[in-house]
This record gives structure tokens, sequence and C-alpha cells, in this order.
């Protein structure tokens, strides 16, 4: 059972009051909104301040403004992180599994930069840091509502300025043709630097938007999460939503045990196709022409499986990518890919084994809710996987707090529990925690 929730999550039992931040459900939901901030500050100001009608796709932080926060937090984050590690380590443990697993990835990418002659940055560190703090106070499931409202708010206010001033909020400004588009207007991107980003973004929020207790609530965060998805027109975005939408009508329909097979099943059938796809296309156009960025990356990649060609190929190769393939050529749309590219196997494999401990940990979830949203998470973010990079590997990006924050929690969800119940017992399940448990 989880020891992690407040008296009042109906999901799980009470633990004994303690003080802290990490016992407090404002403090930990106000990490998880820190953090989406953070994501989302650099492409607000940068749609303010930026003409659409001249974007071009792949450049990004255009605007000196976003250029400096960038920069700014990738100093200010690491720092952070590792202060409230060592303030709350004052005053009791931390889960050292679930703070190994979250801070891996990163600390592979950062060392493996040694092996490409380069002096690590602290935006390599952005993402160990972020799971450090979200472990340090003891994120759980439940605090991920958070994502899911602030998805809400950025879908309504998109959805408002695409009929006030669709300039500012879709691509190119609404010039130009939309092959694409479902709807045969222009693609809206809100306050991203294209579609794709937009719909990712919102797709990812769905399964934290299923955790909302509330249906009054939770309805009118999916309808209008919803719509937004269609104006995007983001296939690999409706791809992603259609395959978590997919887990919560099955689990509806199976009990416990076939649910949670099946849907291994179709994450390791996601987890296939993810490596597959890129590496067996042979058509340059397809895929919409991803074809030829996945051809370009397995030739440059070449024999550099095992640590890859550095975290920085891509930024310090743009202009001839761009000029060889496109605009869009600043990674390899694709997660798997990218990762090869950018850190090789030995920074693939912790991103594989904290997939795989977000998958078992929710499908060992005694709670209904927080099960069923962990796995359509991991399903919907191998599917998007496929075709884009959901989240970068380098700093903290507009999908890094919708991807990487649900990432962390699910997959430390277990290691959390069990040492919080060996730290503080807690007590008998109440009658409200019995009806959010698995029949």
């Amino acid at each position: 059972m989880s020891t992690l929730a407040s008296r009042r999550d109906p999901f799980a039992a009470a633990p004994a009051p303690r003080s802290g931040l990490g016992d407090s459900p404002v403090g930990r939901r106000l990490v998880v909104l820190v953090l989406a901030v953070y994501s989302l500050l650099g492409p607000l100001v940068e749609t303010l301040l930026t003409d659409r009608a001249h974007y071009v796709e792949g450049k990004t932080a255009t605007n000196p403004v976003v250029a400096a926060i960038d920069d700014i937090g990738g100093m200010i984050v690491p720092i952070v992180a590792a202060s409230t590690v060592l303030f709350v380590l004052l005053y009791r443990r931390v889960s050292g599994a679930s703070l190994f697993l979250v801070v891996l990835p990163g600390l592979m990418l950062t060392a493996n930069e040694f092996v490409h002659g380069r002096v690590p940055t602290f935006g390599l560190l952005l993402t160990a840091a972020a799971g450090a703090l979200l472990v340090s106070v003891w994120v759980k499931p439940s605090d991920l509502v958070v994502l899911g409202h602030v998805a809400g708010l950025v879908a309504a206010g998109s959805i408002i300025a695409n009929y006030a001033s669709p300039a500012t909020v879709t691509i190119s400004g609404g010039t130009g043709t939309f092959d694409k588009s479902l709807t045969g207007a222009p693609l809206l991107a809100g306050i991203f630097s294209h579609s794709n980003i937009f719909g990712m973004f919102l797709a990812l929020s769905l399964p934290c938007i299923f955790l909302v207790p509330r249906a009054l609530v939770r309805w009118p965060l999916l309808i209008l999460v919803g719509w937004a998805l269609i104006l995007t027109s983001s296939r690999t975005a409706l791809v992603g939503a259609g395959a978590m939408l997919a887990v919560v009508v099955l689990s509806r329909l199976l009990p416990r045990a076939g649910f949670v097979a099946v849907s291994v099943i179709g994450a390791i059938v996601a987890v296939i196709a993810v490596i597959r796809i890129p590496f067996v296309e042979t058509d340059p156009e397809a895929y919409t022409y991803r074809g030829s960025i996945w051809i370009y990356n397995r030739e440059a990649l070449g024999d550099h499986f095992l640590f890859g060609l550095g975290a920085h190929w891509y930024a310090d190769n743009y202009a001839v990518l761009r000029q060889v393939l496109s605009s869009a050529a600043s990674h390899a749309h694709n997660l798997v890919l990218t990762t090869l590219v950018q850190g090789g196997a030995v920074v693939l494999i912790p991103w594989l084994v904290l997939l795989g401990f977000a998958l078992v940990g929710s499908a060992t979830d005694p709670v209904r809710a927080s099960s069923v949203a962990g796995i359509a998470f991991v399903v919907g973010l191998l599917a998007m996987g496929a075709t884009e990079t959901p989240f970068p590997l380098l700093g903290w990006g507009p999908l890094s707090a919708s991807a990487l924050v649900p990432l962390f929690v699910f997959a430390t969800r277990h290691h959390l529990d069990r040492d919080r119940a060996a730290f503080e017992p807690g007590a008998p399940l109440t009658r409200a925690a019995r009806r959010g448990r698995w029949a």
C-alpha cells in the first residue's frame, strides 16, 4: 500500500504526522509546478516576443531573453536540487534506490562527455537534478494532477488565442499551406514552436488528468486538451493519446490480471517498434521524410553505438544537418536513435531501465487510478517515441516537465512506498482507501 499520501488522499493509508516539505501536499505540488513553469517559461516568452510568421522549425532560443532563461535555469536548478536533497537528509532519510534510478541517466550522459573530450556543462545535469528534487520531497502520482491542470490552462489559452489572435499561436502565423491539417485550418502550436511539440505536451498530460479525482474538473480538462490536440493535427501525438485512451478503456473491460498482461504486451510491442522502425526504414520519404533523417543518423552513428557522438552533436552540426536534411533535423525524430547518437548504449540503457521500472511499478500498484495512469503514460510515451523525441537529454526543454516528471514519479513509486512503510508504519487502510484499490 502507499504511505506517501496525505490524510485526504482517498487511495492510501494516512501516515503518522510529520513535518517537512515532503509530507506537505502543497510542498510536493509546488515542486511539480516549479518544474512545469521552468519548462514553459521559455516558450511563453518566445511566443510573446517572436514574430511567428518568420519562425524557422528547429531553431531554438531565438530570443536573448529565452537564452538567458535557459542559461540561468541550467545553473540554478542543479544547485537547488542538491541543496534540497542535503537539507532533507538532515531531517529524514531519502530513498537511495529511487535517487540512484533517476540520476543515473543524467550522470552517465555527463560522464560520457569526457569520452568525447568535452568538459560537461550544468545543462547535462538538469534531468538528474529534477529527478533528485522529486525523490527528495517524496512526490507521488496524485501530485501529478498539477501537470493536468497546467495542460488544461495552456490548452484553454491556446484555443482562445486561436480565435482572438491566430497569428500568435499558429505555425507561420497562419500563412501558407497545411497539407497535414486534419481540420483544414492552420496548425495550432500554442505557446510552443511547433504543433507537434504542443500535441505531445497535451498527450503526455492526459494521464495526469486521469488522476484528477473530481469528474466535474476532470472532464472539462479532458475536453479542452482533446480539442486543442485535434487542432494541432499532430499525428504522433494523436497516436500516443489513442494508445493512452486504449489503456484506460481496457482497464474498465478486463480484470486486473488480464489488463496488466495485455498492457505489458502492448508496452513490449511499443518498445520493439521504437527500436526497429528507424533502423530498418530505407525510404527517405517515409513517415513525412523522417526516413531521410533516420538514414543519415544511422550512417553518422556508424560503429559508435557504445558511447555515441556526444550530447552536443546535433547543436554542433546543425548547420550541416539543416542544409543536407531540413530545419527539423535537430534530433533524430526517434527516442532510441536520438539517445544513441547523443550518449550511446551507456546512456540508453539507464533510460530503458527507468521506463521498465515505471511500467512494472505501475502494473503492481495496488491503487487503480495511479496504476492505470502510469501504464497509460508509459505506453503512450513509447508510442510517440517511435517517430519523435518526446523529451531532450540535454537541458530542460518545453516537454521535459510533462514527460520526465511523470516518468520519474511512476518509476520510483514502488521504492518510495516500500521505504516510507519501513520508515513510518502507517495506519490501517480506511474504507475510502480500500475502495481505491484494485478489486
